[in-house]
């Protein structure tokens, strides 16, 4: 006869193996031996199962009672647990505890041994109960349930991956989305400067030809004068012609001096502007800009106006 099991919570006794159907089955092959065995294996992880709760359960209670740092001494020395191990135990009863998996499409008490709870700590709590039903998990030997639980795991992790990819996907479309806005205000902005760079030309253009007209004035003054006065008033007239003359040309130097100082600051602020997020832009220009001072440095007509003997005209 095989010895009953007793059940450390309840204090109930089980025989694993009824002696009538011992007695019925009258050949004892191996098949009805791992049979037997296999069901006394079932029955006694369900008592673990039941015996790890209520373990968990008082560690839960210790725990909240002891004083910080006092934990793991206490485990030590009374119980004989290492903390990884309490904590396994605590996780079984919160897990598992008294009402852990009751829902409405569940069994309140789901008939599990201690391995198939283990394993479904792998499944995430709220989604426990109903994984249970939907697999009947009670009828699976371990290595069923340990496959099921994997894949359940893997396809849980690939549907955050997809989810993660989508909203990299989403706020990636909102940042080009502002970066052409972006790109759209220095268009914008540019065009404008554009514009107001043409009026300035426009503005020169007219400069040169008032300047154009007044030395037509001065001319015919000249003229006049040559034909009516005197050599001394003459040569007078002529030096204030002169001098007139030098005080236009370099007010007009002026003016344009003071336009290109301006259009130089401008540019180099536009340049700034968009350095930031046009790198190449900005590169590109900045070069154009050292190129085309080289060029005018390096003008050797500056120098030749310049020359002490060169002409002056």
């Amino acid at each position: 006869m095989t010895d009953p099991v007793t059940n450390p919570i309840t204090n109930s006794v089980t025989n694993p193996v009824s002696n009538t159907a011992t007695d019925i089955i009258s050949e004892r092959t191996p098949h009805v031996i791992a049979a037997e065995i296999n069901m006394i294996k079932y029955q006694t992880e369900r008592i673990y199962l039941a015996a790890a709760v209520e373990i968990g359960r008082r560690l839960t209670e210790a725990k909240g009672l002891l004083k910080h740092g006092e934990w793991g001494k206490w485990l030590e020395e009374s119980v004989d647990f290492s903390q990884s191990r309490a904590n396994k135990l605590m996780r079984i009863f919160t897990e598992y505890g008294a009402g852990q998996l009751t829902s409405s499409n569940s069994d309140p008490d789901p008939n599990l041994n201690y391995s198939q709870a283990v394993l479904l700590l792998g499944i995430p709590k709220e989604e426990r109960a109903q994984f249970i039903v939907d697999l009947d998990v009670e009828g699976m030997t371990n290595q069923e349930l340990r496959k099921a639980v994997k894949e359940r795991t893997q396809a849980r992790q690939e549907k955050d991956q997809a989810l993660q990819e989508k909203d990299l996907a989403l706020q990636e479309n909102t940042d080009l989305q502002k970066a052409l806005e972006d790109q759209s205000g220095i268009i914008t902005g540019l065009t404008a400067e554009l514009a107001n760079l043409k009026v300035q030309l426009e503005n020169v253009k007219t400069s040169k030809e008032e300047l154009a007209k007044t030395a037509r004035q001065l001319n015919d003054s000249l003229e006049s004068l040559q034909k009516s006065s005197a050599a001394k008033g003459y040569e007078r007239m002529k030096t204030n012609f002169i001098n007139t003359s030098l005080k236009v040309r370099a007010n007009h130097i002026a003016f344009l001096c003071e336009n290109l100082d301006q259009t130089m600051k401008e540019v180099k602020h536009k340049l700034l502007q968009i350095a930031p997020s046009d790198k190449e832009a900005y590169i590109i220009y900045k070069n154009k800009v050292h190129d085309l001072l080289n060029v005018w440095l390096k003008d050797e007509t500056w120098s030749r106006q310049a020359h002490p003997g060169g002409d002056a005209q």
